[in-house]
């Protein structure tokens, strides 16, 4: 069986085998790194995308950030560029908008919702008439809120909507009650046992089968879309609200489970005479950047692992839904100051929070942030991870390692590229403890 591609280059058709996965030519001529380069630029800019519509949704001028997107879009325009210097300059542009995407979107939360203060969740705890929400979408969470009030419905959380919990504004709703479920991918078995509503508003969806036991009872919002699934349209919450209240009570989820977050980066920077004084007296030894996307299988438990192994002078900064593979552990306080061990600073668009907290103890102790006291070990899955990761190549941010394993269009080229200028490393996930051993400071 055989099948044609294109080239992205110069849009010749292809046989299977040119240039995507690490050969040095294509049958067109063109150096295959510049394809996949032209590839991560495209992933990145979904990622950059989804942060600046949820971050217009807020008000937030966006006009520079778009600027880049549609600059990087005629970049990959058949026969523009077959520079490679030129490709690593776009992506790192792509980068620099992805901090500042980050940044704006931070403003358009913390300034409409407030800024997140740590609060302890229930998990897996449901009652009543009931709402199950998954996915980033803030702005349509608050319009959600204000809708059923008063309308004797509970909304619960799901996966990367566990951080509007700390955001004032929203805890203020006292239908707001807990979070269900961990990981986007748990959807499948999740929705089936829940026998309220459902609404996905953002990216991370599992499609579900035509005969989905929760089909009839699932709402898209917005951009989100299945087959044979109800769709939220202007805001307008009156038939899920109706739906909601025909089905049974919620009665099957009783766990006594908690989970904390609320750590966002302004709220931590408050503490910033804390974690000083801590670190100069030696009771913060590191802090371990652990986040990212999660993925489907068993490889994901390396960082459980790797957060389980660090020492109790260690300090877990999270963000993300990579955080349900161990944000269920309790991992105290750093002895004798009251600092958590373990910092979640929220939902993927929130990893610029570790990049603030990073600058902020670089600035206070008179040294360059490639130097400070920070592992990073990153998991990746999607269009947002890569943009994050290009966000910190951007800044000059080195020594990260990512899993559980490569992204398709890196090649052996671009990766050692990536090594010799970044110091960048797979994660060894069948043995998470010589990892450590290499981060650890000794």
């Amino acid at each position: 069986m055989s099948f044609t591609m294109f080239c992205n280059q110069c849009s010749m058709s292809m046989p299977q085998g040119c240039g995507f996965k690490g050969q040095e030519v294509g049958t067109c001529g063109k150096d295959s790194n510049l394809s996949l380069l032209q590839d991560m630029m495209v992933y990145g800019l979904k990622g950059l995308s989804a942060y600046r519509v949820h971050a217009n949704e807020f008000g937030m001028d966006t006009k520079e950030v778009d600027d880049v997107m549609a600059e990087s879009l005629y970049f990959t325009l058949t026969n523009v560029n077959f520079n490679f210097d030129d490709h690593i300059k776009q992506l790192m542009k792509i980068g620099q908008a992805g901090v500042k995407v980050m940044d704006i979107l931070s403003e358009g939360h913390t300034s409409h919702l407030g800024i997140p203060t740590p609060v302890e969740v229930s998990q897996n705890k449901a009652e009543g008439k009931a709402i199950l929400v998954s996915g980033h979408n803030l702005d349509m969470f608050l319009k959600l809120l204000q809708a059923t009030e008063g309308k004797g419905i509970n909304v619960y959380t799901h996966s990367e909507m566990l951080p509007a919990h700390g955001y004032p504004e929203l805890r203020k709703f006292k239908h707001l009650k807990g979070n269900i479920g961990k990981a986007w991918f748990d959807q499948e078995e999740l929705f089936a046992k829940w026998p309220g509503t459902i609404i996905v508003n953002t990216n991370c969806i599992v499609p579900p089968k035509n005969d989905a036991p929760y089909i009839d009872r699932l709402y898209a919002y917005d951009i989100v879309g299945v087959e044979n699934c109800k769709k939220i349209v202007d805001d307008n919450f009156d038939e899920i609200i109706a739906q909601t209240l025909e089905l049974p009570e919620v009665t099957n989820f009783n766990s006594d489970e908690t989970l904390k977050t609320g750590h966002h980066y302004k709220t931590i920077l408050s503490l910033a005479p804390q974690i000083l004084d801590a670190i100069k007296a030696g009771k913060i030894k590191q802090f371990f950047v652990i986040a990212g996307c999660d993925a489907p299988g068993k490889n994901g438990e390396y960082y459980r692992q790797m957060a389980k192994g660090l020492p109790k002078d260690c300090v877990i900064v999270t963000s993300s839904c990579g955080k349900f593979r161990f944000n269920d552990i309790d991992f105290g306080e750093i002895e004798g100051t009251g600092i958590p061990r373990y910092l979640d600073l929220g939902q993927c668009n929130d990893s610029n929070g570790a990049v603030h907290i990073a600058l902020a103890i670089s600035e206070a102790l008179n040294t360059p942030v490639n130097d400070l006291p920070i592992a990073i070990v990153l998991s990746w899955m999607e269009q947002k991870a890569v943009i994050i990761l290009l966000a910190l190549f951007s800044l000059g941010i080195k020594d990260i390692y990512l899993g559980p394993k490569p992204p398709e269009f890196v090649n052996d080229n671009i990766f050692k590229f990536l090594q010799d200028n970044f110091n960048l490393h797979l994660a060894n996930v069948k043995d998470y403890k010589q990892d450590l051993d290499t981060l650890l400071i000794k």
